[in-house]
């Protein structure tokens, strides 16, 4: 084995340990999304596999590029040492940071919504009013219609009865 095969190799190891660090990085903005916006255990499965099949996906094309897609054992530990590494130096941190920013912009956001809210629910109370008393009257010339169309049908059954 030659030292440029070997340099290769340890590049490879290298950018495996990053691409660990990567995977679990994007894991923990999907963990930081699910503590802001809660999700049911169903959602919370569905994120689960799809950000699994990405990064196989991701996996093989790592693989494809830097090695004509031989699946290499050391590949495979090194990704798993980037995530425990990352995962035991600064994941707490970034899921509890990411966490707190996000919900005081949340918070921010939700507070300016409401400011803008406000008045558009003041000018709809009175469109509010109006559909209701329109929807009465509507629904006193439904009945009123209703009873003639009865009335006009039990006329013209009496009168196919007589025939």
């Amino acid at each position: 084995m030659s030292s440029a095969q070997i340099v290769h190799q340890a590049q490879m190891f290298g950018q495996a340990v990053i691409l660990g660090c990567g995977m679990l990085l994007v894991y923990d903005l999907i963990r930081i999304f699910r503590r802001v916006a809660a999700h049911g255990v169903v959602w919370i499965a569905v994120e689960d596999m799809f950000f699994w099949v990405i990064s196989a996906f991701v996996l093989f094309q790592f693989l494809h590029q830097e090695d004509d897609g031989k699946v290499r054992g050391f590949v495979i530990l090194a990704m798993f040492l980037g995530m425990l590494l990352y995962g035991r130096l600064c994941s707490r941190a970034v899921v509890k940071g990411g966490t707190f920013l996000l919900r005081k912009l949340c918070g921010g956001v939700r507070f300016l919504f409401r400011g803008i809210m406000k008045p558009v629910r003041i000018m709809a109370r009175p469109v509010g009013k109006c559909a209701q008393c329109l929807k009465r009257i509507c629904k006193k010339r439904n009945r009123y219609v209703k009873k003639r169309l009865k009335k006009l049908w039990k006329a013209v059954r009496m009168g196919l009865c007589k025939l």
